[in-house]
């Protein structure tokens, strides 16, 4: 024997719960959606950006245990590979001459890419000379020229030739 519903609300809750329950099932049996098809991303506008962007996606796959996110990933990898290179200048080189005119110094400049090394080689009135190394030894036959020098620097992605430093004036020696 069934039982009879007490009123029309009694009926219309047990409907109501009846198809609650029923979507409830639906939800839970349904497949999951497809993840999207991971897009082509163009090279970094934003390093900082797709840099976190970059994070995001490893510890996504990471937690996930999957590579839906491969192709994205590789192609930022790829971004940030294309957008290094050589070291680039920030600020160019410049040359001091300590207070007795005897050495000349030359800083190596600012620069972008992470040099590991550098080269320095002295000009003399725009030629170059024999010096190398971030100091010069002032010589006798260099007095009332001006000295500057042409910084190289070099990573494992190639060299770059900074822009000729300033110029400084070698005072005469006075004669003996």
């Amino acid at each position: 024997m069934s039982k009879e519903p007490e009123s029309k609300n009694d009926t219309h809750d047990t409907r109501h719960e009846s198809r609650h329950e029923q979507r409830q099932h639906e939800h839970e049996t349904r497949a999951p959606e497809p993840k999207a098809a991971p897009k082509a991303v163009a090279a970094p506008r934003d390093a900082a950006a797709d840099q976190l962007k970059l994070l995001v996606l490893l510890a996504t796959d990471w937690l996930d245990n999957d590579r839906s996110h491969a192709q994205e990933i590789a192609a930022l990898v790829a971004g940030f590979l294309a957008a290094a290179g050589p070291p680039s200048v920030v600020d160019v080189p410049l040359v001091m001459l300590d207070a007795a005119g005897a050495v000349a110094t030359c800083t190596m400049g600012n620069w972008n890419g992470e040099p590991d090394s550098y080269t320095y080689a002295w000009h003399l009135d725009g030629v170059p000379n024999s010096g190398t190394g971030a100091t010069y030894t002032v010589q006798p036959d260099d007095a009332g020229h001006s000295l500057a020098c042409v910084v190289t620097a070099t990573n494992a992605l190639g060299s770059t030739v900074a822009p000729m430093s300033n110029s400084v004036a070698v005072p005469e020696v006075p004669p003996a």
